[in-house]
């Protein structure tokens, strides 16, 4: 990704979350004087998940400040809040010193590939041991896209279809990235 698309990006994240935090601040309010309606509740979960998403792709799309650091319970809260569901079971097995904002950008990266190939749900297991990451899967089925050949130098960002924007990044991040698949579990490693 270029230094202006990262500009961009960090951008429409910013000026996204305020509004979005804002709504939510509101809807509190509503809560407090409307609380026998359902409709608030549906509308406050889906504030809470347009902003996890934010912060979430803030740091996937956005520019990195140079000695940024990400503290670990901010790196599980906001991709619990974007990728676990009840189809999608998140566990972290890391530090607890908080890591590089580069480091959780690009596990946050793979997290969204790893995501692509769940059509059904599974678990996804992040460990960690000093610079050593896996993110392992279990699901009862996997779907392998095209895009992980990116990661072996078999595919091209031409190639890829927006949603799988994620695949390019994460592969020009400067780490290798190794990918195994099998019918039922997915081992990324960098």
């Amino acid at each position: 990704m270029t230094k202006l698309d990262a500009l961009v990006s960090s951008r429409i994240c910013h000026d996204l979350i305020s509004p979005v935090g804002a709504i939510g601040n509101g809807v509190e309010l509503l809560e407090e004087v409307a609380a026998q309606m359902p409709e608030i509740s549906l509308i406050a979960e889906s504030v809470e998940n347009a902003k996890a998403k934010l912060q979430y792709f803030r740091v996937c799309f956005g520019k990195l400040s140079p000695g940024a650091q990400t503290s670990t319970h901010e790196m599980r809260t906001f991709a619990n809040a974007m990728l676990q569901s009840g189809r999608v079971t998140l566990n972290w097995q890391i530090e607890e010193n908080g890591f590089p904002r580069e480091t959780v950008k690009l596990v946050y990266l793979l997290l969204l590939c790893v995501e692509t190939a769940l059509p059904i749900g599974g678990t996804i297991t992040v460990t960690q041991s000093g610079e050593n990451w896996k993110i392992y899967v279990e699901a009862t089925r996997l779907q392998r896209a095209d895009a992980w050949d990116i990661f072996a130098g078999a595919a091209t960002p031409d190639d890829l279809p927006p949603a799988q924007v994620q695949f390019p990044i994460a592969a020009n991040l400067g780490r290798p990235v190794r990918a195994n698949f099998t019918e039922t579990s997915l081992t990324v490693t960098l």
